[in-house]
């Protein structure tokens, strides 16, 4: 039974670490060419993740990473899906959203880095606009999931705590980022640094869903 669940955490992982490695490794590169800052992004904002991999050598590393990237997403929420039809199969509306919103998603995501580094209005329209709808249309599944598993005693308590205890995180910091870029003197790298920050927590939450996969007599 423990060699079923390994491929199911093996993609959670792959979703949280692929896109760290792309943003960071495009950062280092960028850095280390001197076309953004040196600084610490998640708490000094002093570049965006679009910015990092927009240039140079950063541009395709990211892109050959981001999109490969865009499967594994998209076949995470459905593993994620069929996963929860087997743990809480009452709750079916949660099982037909996962997959819909993982594959738009990963459209929106891959949308997103094809329109990095090209210029124009509309590829800026898109990076924009496929950046956030990955984030909102991520953030929401794992809302949902979330909210799925939160009295599913199978589950142990303190992974579902965690993926609560993330979403609230996501949450509070978005509506943070609303007051605090008029409040700070340098708007764009405190928003530069929630970005970098809401991304890592956003992550975080793939390897929990893959905790507790593991953990659960239930197999997708």
């Amino acid at each position: 039974m423990r060699r079923e669940r390994i491929p199911l955490v093996a993609v959670a992982w792959l979703a949280a670490l692929v896109p760290a490695l792309a943003a960071n490794l495009a950062y280092l590169i960028s850095a280390y060419a001197e076309l953004v800052p040196w600084c610490v992004p998640y708490l000094e904002g002093c570049t965006s993740v679009s910015r990092a991999a927009r240039h140079g050598v950063a541009a395709p590393v990211f892109k050959a990473l981001m999109l490969p990237y865009c499967v594994v997403l998209a076949t995470f929420w459905w593993l994620a899906a069929r996963w929860l039809g087997a743990v809480r199969p009452e709750r079916r509306r949660t099982q037909r959203a996962l997959p819909m919103l993982g594959l738009v998603a990963a459209i929106a995501t891959a949308t997103y880095a094809l329109a990095l580094g090209v210029d124009g209005e509309l590829y800026q329209w898109l990076r924009r606009y496929g950046i956030n709808l990955s984030f909102a249309l991520t953030v929401l599944a794992e809302l949902l999931l979330a909210a799925a598993l939160v009295n599913e005693p199978r589950v142990p308590r303190s992974l579902r705590r965690a993926m609560i205890g993330l979403c609230l995180a996501m949450l509070m910091l978005g509506l943070a980022s609303l007051p605090l870029q008029y409040l700070v003197a340098d708007r764009h790298a405190a928003l530069n640094a929630i970005e970098w920050t809401y991304s890592l927590l956003m992550l975080a939450f793939f390897p929990l869903v893959g905790a507790a996969w593991r953990r659960t007599p239930a197999q997708p």
